[in-house]
């Protein structure tokens, strides 16, 4: 489930944290804090995830009372896994300083997802998108653990608004009509993967999910035209010319 922490790049985070409860390696202690966070961070960007990880918290001993350096170990912990309780560390000293941060919740429910438990994940995106409405990344997970639930409604919310919000997110548009269909509106479903291909009309994904949807909603003729558009088109042969006369 590592791929999930990927998402947490996306969002942002203001507000101040109390300092680090882990514990620094002599090395750590030892080593000069990078001027800023951008700076800790370039070593992710160039694949040194270990690195960029104690620079971060060098920031964090550095400036014990900033938040930033604090999420982004907190991320960076759970994106390299194994270290849920250091994660966890960080996130409860965010929490004492600043309860309604929604990255800090964000974050927080990636980690409850790791550790399995899907509610209390559900809970802490839920207390993400209380405080962000727009949060589109706790959307999107929220909407996929709802639809695990079995939770049509609740998910179609999520999906709902993530459409409105960015209608050529096409993953969401496949994700919305699936769950149209399990609420038995498949008029609604249509309407969604016809957008999905209207935005990306040469995907395979979304015109054999559409294909597979007119097989099941009885239409035949239509997931077959659907299919013969995925085929490769065959190149016409010009016509040899002939020697001119002249």
């Amino acid at each position: 489930m590592k791929w999930v922490f990927m998402a947490a790049l996306l969002a942002g985070a203001t507000d101040a944290a109390e300092p680090s409860a882990l514990t620094a390696t002599p090395s750590q202690v030892s080593a000069p804090a990078p001027s800023s966070l951008p700076e800790a961070l370039a070593l992710e960007a160039a694949g040194d995830d270990a690195g960029a990880l104690a620079a971060v918290e060098a920031l964090v001993r550095a400036r014990p009372t900033w938040e930033l350096p604090r999420l982004e170990a907190a991320r960076l912990l759970l994106k390299m896994g194994g270290a849920l309780e250091q994660a966890e560390a960080h996130l409860n000293a965010v929490a004492g300083v600043a309860p309604n941060n929604p990255r800090a919740w964000y974050l927080r429910g990636l980690l409850w997802e790791e550790r399995g438990d899907r509610m209390q994940a559900v809970r802490a995106y839920e207390q993400a998108v209380k405080y962000r409405g727009s949060y589109e990344e706790a959307r999107f997970r929220l909407g996929g653990l709802w639809a695990a639930q079995g939770d049509w409604l609740k998910s179609e919310l999520h999906y709902r608004y993530l459409a409105r919000a960015k209608p050529e997110w096409v993953q969401v548009r496949l994700q919305l009509a699936e769950v149209l269909e399990k609420q038995e509106r498949p008029l609604d479903a249509e309407v969604e993967l016809l957008a999905a291909r209207s935005f990306q009309p040469d995907s395979p994904l979304v015109l054999r999910k559409l294909a597979d949807f007119y097989e099941r909603t009885g239409r035949p003729q239509l997931a077959q035209k659907v299919r013969k558009s995925m085929e490769p088109q065959q190149k016409r042969r010009m016509r040899e010319l002939k020697p001119s006369r002249r």
